[in-house]
């Protein structure tokens, strides 16, 4: 007997991270069945990224074996042009310009699953960048800002997760006028990383939402002299993305999350029952600037 989940229908992330609240509802009746199970997407045409993505990649990192059904005609389609499924896998020999070649005049690219080795993590970022600058049409003094957003955050899970594969995903919606990002990894998560460094543990104590505010306000767990010591990034990143752009910061690491836009900044501690096996970050990127934007004025 097969134990059916419902897909419920998430059109719109109006407060960035609230997608978590129906993606977790997936996850617990998912993680709870002893049985095959089976996602039934029965009536439903169309998720926002910020609920697809997450979906997939957790699809990916469970390790279980999940039968999608009902697709509509329009969801299936979509499903398959962003390999919500069959996610692309990139590794260290894998051609990054054919193997995305093409997605330069769609509004998004496929969900990937790329192997943290080197060089080829640099590539990746810069493959990336290209296709989503000419999707978006982006001003041209966003490319920097860009450039720094997808340094920062796949260089960060590259070097901090423990992890051996990274996922991104990023679309263009026109509505909204912004880019939508995820990056994810299935790691030791950011409270992780503090104990296997042993850093901050008297003022973190066993509190991941304290570990989640060190981490981005720049409290490294690198063993660097300063200003080297750099921490994860985040918190130059954020002020760029909130103060500079406008934009949205979504980020969720074990059993913590972090939100921070103009309007709000939380950092928040969940029931045990709540966890997220790794870190993703969600970004909220407008393509159009503020009068005075100046990128400069951000970097640490």
């Amino acid at each position: 007997m097969s134990k059916v989940v419902k897909i419920p229908e998430v059109t719109r992330d109006i407060r960035i991270g609230s997608v978590f609240n129906y993606l977790f509802q997936v996850i617990r009746e998912t993680e709870n069945a002893n049985d095959d199970i089976v996602w039934d997407f029965q009536n439903r045409v169309f998720f926002h990224p910020f609920f697809m993505a997450p979906l997939s990649i957790y699809k990916q990192m469970s390790g279980r074996e999940i039968c999608c059904k009902n697709y509509s005609p329009v969801c299936k389609s979509y499903f398959e042009k962003v390999s919500f499924e069959n996610m692309m896998h990139i590794d260290k020999n894998t051609d990054l310009k054919d193997a995305l070649k093409g997605f330069e005049n769609k509004t998004y690219t496929p969900i990937c699953c790329f192997d943290m080795c080197g060089e080829h993590v640099d590539s990746l970022q810069t493959v990336l960048q290209n296709i989503i600058e000419k999707q978006s049409k982006m001003d041209k003094k966003l490319k920097t800002p860009l450039s720094y957003f997808l340094g920062e955050l796949i260089c960060n899970i590259s070097q901090h997760s423990n992890s051996g594969v990274g996922y991104v995903f990023s679309q263009y919606l026109k509505r909204e006028k912004a880019i939508t990002l995820c990056i994810a990894d299935c790691g030791i998560t950011i409270y992780g990383s503090y104990l296997r460094t042993q850093k901050y543990l008297d003022e973190i104590g066993d509190d991941e939402a304290v570990a989640l505010k060190k981490a981005n306000e720049g409290y490294s767990t690198k063993n660097l002299p300063n200003p080297e010591d750099r921490g994860y990034g985040i918190s130059s990143t954020k002020d760029m993305l909130v103060n500079g752009l406008g934009g949205a910061f979504f980020m969720f690491s074990g059993g913590a999350f972090h939100r921070h836009s103009r309007e709000f900044c939380d950092f928040i501690n969940l029931p045990a029952n709540f966890n997220w096996p790794g870190t993703i970050i969600l970004m909220r990127i407008p393509v159009e600037l503020e009068e005075g934007f100046d990128y400069s004025n951000y970097i640490q």
